[in-house]
C-alpha cells in the first residue's frame, strides 16, 4: 500500500533527481508541486525505486498520477500493479499523467493495447530559446522590439532581481491584479500560490525579476530550472496600464537568466484563447505535450465497441473521448449478461447562459435496440442534471428522425450552432450541422435569446 506524504520544503533535495529524468514540463518541478498543492490535492509516496506524484484533476473529478523511475529506463510492471490498487481504493479507472515521449512509448511497449493515451494540446508546455528571448532578433520579433522600445521612450524605468526587500512589492501588485480580475476559487488559489511561492524563495531556489517605473512595481516574473538546460517561467504579472510592460518583464528576465539556460519553458494556455495568442506570437521551438493515460477496463472496451458500431469513428477518437470525460457520475450505462449495450454520456459545459448539460455519445448495440433503453438512460441523466443545478441541457442531432426522437424529452430545434472550445471535435464533424436542440432545466433560462453561435467550454 502506497503511503503518501503532503509536499515539504526538505523533500526538495531527495525527490530532485526523480522529478528532472525525462521532463522539460513545468508540472514536474518541485516549486509547482509544492506551491499548488492545495488547489491539486498533490501528495507523493516513494516506493520500488520509483517516486508517484498523486493529484486530483479534471475539475477534481479524477485521481492521476505521475510515476517516474529512478532509473534511466523505466520498467512500469514494477509499479502499474500498485497503482491500480490504488486507483481501485479511490473507485476509479488508473489514470497517469504528466508522461513523456519516452516514458510513454515504454508504457506501450511492456503494458501493450492495455491504456488509452491523450495528448491534450491546451495542457501543452511552450518552449523558446533562450537567445530568442533575449535579444527579440528578427522580423518575426519586430512587434515585441516595438513595444519594448517604446516603454523605454515612455517610462523612467528600472529592474531588480526578486530578493527579500521587493517580495513585498510583489505581493502587493498581486493584491491589486486580483482585486480587478475578481475573487474566484481559481484566482484566489493562484493568489495563494504565488504568496507561498515568494516566502519560500531562497528554500525554492527561485529566480525572478521585479519592473519598476518611478518606484512603483509595475511588473514581476519568476521561475525555476527543469534541469540544467531549460528554465520554467512560473508566473508573470503585470499592470497594463504601463503600455508594453509584458512585454518588457519577458525581454529583461530572459537577459539576466544565468547562461547556462538555453530552453525557456513558459508553461500551457489551459486553452484560453487570449493567451494561446500570447504564447505563439513569441514563435514557440516546441509545443512539450503531457501525455495522459488511462487503463482499459471492460466496461470501456464495450463503450468502444458501441461507438465504433453506432458511430463508425476511429479508435483515437473514442480514446480521446474516454481519456478525457468518462466518469462514472458523467455516463450512464445499460448491461446485459455483464455487457454493456447502450450508454448515455453528460459533458458539463461552461456558456454564457450559465453552466449546461451536453449530452453526447447516446447509442445502443443494434441488437438491443427499439427496446426504450435509451429513453431510460436519457430520462434518469436529465433527472441528475436538473438535480446537480444545470440551468439547461442542450445536444446535437444527426438527422430529422433524431430530432423527431429528442422532441419527446421536451427539447426543441434551434437554429443555434455550437462551438466548443477545445480541440477535440463534440460535434457531428460538419461545424454547419452543428445545431442544437435545447431543454431548459429552470425557470430561470429563457432560450429565445440564443445566439446565432453558442460557446461552449467542456469542464474536464
Amino acid at each position: 500500500m502506497l503511503e503518501f506524504h503532503s509536499f515539504q520544503i526538505e523533500d526538495r533535495e531527495k525527490l530532485l533527481p526523480f522529478l528532472r529524468r525525462h521532463s522539460q514540463t513545468c508540472n514536474r518541478t518541485f516549486t509547482n508541486l509544492f506551491c499548488w498543492q492545495d488547489f491539486y490535492h498533490t501528495s507523493w509516496a516513494m516506493v520500488n525505486d520509483w517516486l508517484v506524484v498523486r493529484a486530483n484533476i479534471n475539475g477534481e473529478r479524477r485521481v492521476a498520477y505521475i510515476p517516474m523511475s529512478g532509473k534511466e529506463t523505466p520498467y512500469y510492471p514494477d509499479i502499474i500493479p500498485l497503482l491500480e490498487e490504488e486507483a481501485a481504493r479511490q473507485q476509479q479507472p488508473l489514470s497517469l499523467m504528466g508522461l513523456s515521449g519516452v516514458e510513454s512509448a515504454l508504457l506501450k511497449e511492456q503494458y501493450p493495447d492495455a491504456f488509452i493515451f491523450d495528448n491534450n494540446r491546451d495542457f501543452a508546455d511552450y518552449i523558446y530559446t533562450a537567445e530568442a528571448l533575449r535579444t527579440l532578433r528578427g522580423r518575426k520579433y519586430a512587434q515585441k522590439r516595438n513595444h519594448v522600445n517604446k516603454f523605454k521612450s515612455l517610462y523612467s524605468y528600472r529592474y531588480e532581481p526578486v530578493n527579500q526587500k521587493n517580495i513585498h512589492d510583489c505581493l502587493r501588485l498581486e493584491e491589486s491584479w486580483l482585486s480587478q480580475h475578481g475573487d474566484d476559487y481559481s484566482a484566489v488559489s493562484e493568489f495563494e500560490t504565488i504568496q507561498r511561492a515568494l516566502n519560500n524563495f531562497e528554500a525554492l531556489e527561485l529566480v525572478g525579476g521585479v519592473l519598476y517605473v518611478d518606484d512603483h512595481v509595475i511588473a514581476f516574473t519568476y521561475g525555476s530550472a527543469i534541469n540544467d538546460r531549460i528554465f520554467c517561467t512560473h508566473v508573470e504579472k503585470a499592470d497594463i496600464r504601463y503600455e508594453g510592460a509584458y512585454q518588457m518583464i519577458n525581454y529583461l528576465f530572459a537577459q539576466h537568466l544565468p547562461g547556462q539556460y538555453c530552453l525557456i519553458n513558459r508553461e500551457e494556455d489551459l486553452g484560453i484563447a487570449g493567451l494561446r495568442k500570447a504564447k505563439m506570437s513569441y514563435e514557440p521551438i516546441q509545443l512539450a505535450y503531457k501525455t495522459s493515460a488511462v487503463r482499459i477496463t471492460s466496461e470501456m472496451r464495450d463503450i468502444m465497441h458501441i461507438w465504433g458500431k453506432c458511430f463508425g469513428e476511429t479508435d483515437l477518437s473514442v480514446y480521446t473521448f474516454l481519456s478525457r470525460y468518462y466518469f462514472s457520475h458523467c455516463a450512464l450505462t445499460e448491461k446485459r449478461d455483464g455487457h454493456v449495450v447502450s450508454m448515455v454520456f453528460m459533458i458539463p459545459c461552461q456558456t454564457v447562459f450559465g453552466n449546461a448539460a451536453y449530452l453526447y455519445g447516446i447509442a445502443t448495440e443494434p441488437a438491443c435496440q427499439k427496446q426504450g433503453i435509451s429513453s431510460k438512460l436519457i430520462r434518469k441523466m436529465l433527472v441528475c442534471c436538473k438535480e446537480a443545478g444545470f440551468r439547461f441541457s442542450f445536444l446535437i442531432p444527426e438527422g430529422p428522425s433524431n430530432v423527431a426522437f429528442y422532441e419527446k424529452f421536451g427539447y426543441y430545434f434551434t437554429q443555434t450552432k455550437a462551438r466548443f472550445t477545445n480541440d477535440m471535435d463534440l460535434g457531428t464533424g460538419d461545424k454547419e450541422k452543428d445545431r442544437i436542440m435545447v431543454l431548459p432545466l429552470c425557470d430561470s433560462f429563457q432560450p429565445d435569446n440564443l445566439p446565432e453561435e453558442l460557446e461552449c467550454t467542456p469542464m474536464l
